[in-house]
């Protein structure tokens, strides 16, 4: 991931601008809570998400339950399919997303979250690829 890439997703909203470090007063740095998103934000790029889709998931004001994430990936999934994809990397990769899914419970409960957000999918008992 590039440095553009990561000013683009911070512009973007999908993550946090950096915190003012403690100890020195015009120096920002980032967090593990940054390298947390950065990754979750490749792993949903990796499994056919857009930055538009991600800007929606990572919104806790927009998607509340884990039915809002599950629509979210079914409509790119659709989308897909319709654009002549449905036997693509991509396309297996998000049905394995709408899989894990329960489409109940909030957001803390909701296992595409957690798959995305899990930097080793084989230890939350799901198998991305």
């Amino acid at each position: 991931m590039s440095i553009e890439d990561v000013r683009s997703y911070r512009d973007q909203g999908l993550l946090q601008r950096p915190r003012r470090q403690r100890s020195r007063t015009d120096d920002f740095a980032f967090q593990a809570e940054h390298l947390e998103r950065l990754q979750f934000i490749k792993r949903a790029l990796e499994h056919g998400l857009t930055v538009t889709d991600i800007a929606r998931i990572v919104d806790p004001a927009a998607l509340v339950t884990c039915g809002d994430v599950y629509a979210v990936t079914a409509q790119r999934l659709e989308q897909v399919r319709r654009a002549g994809g449905g036997d693509t990397p991509v396309a297996v990769a998000l049905a394995k997303l709408l899989d894990v899914c329960r489409r109940v419970g909030s957001r803390q409960d909701c296992q595409i979250l957690g798959m995305l957000a899990n930097s080793d999918p084989s230890s939350s008992g799901f198998d991305c690829f």
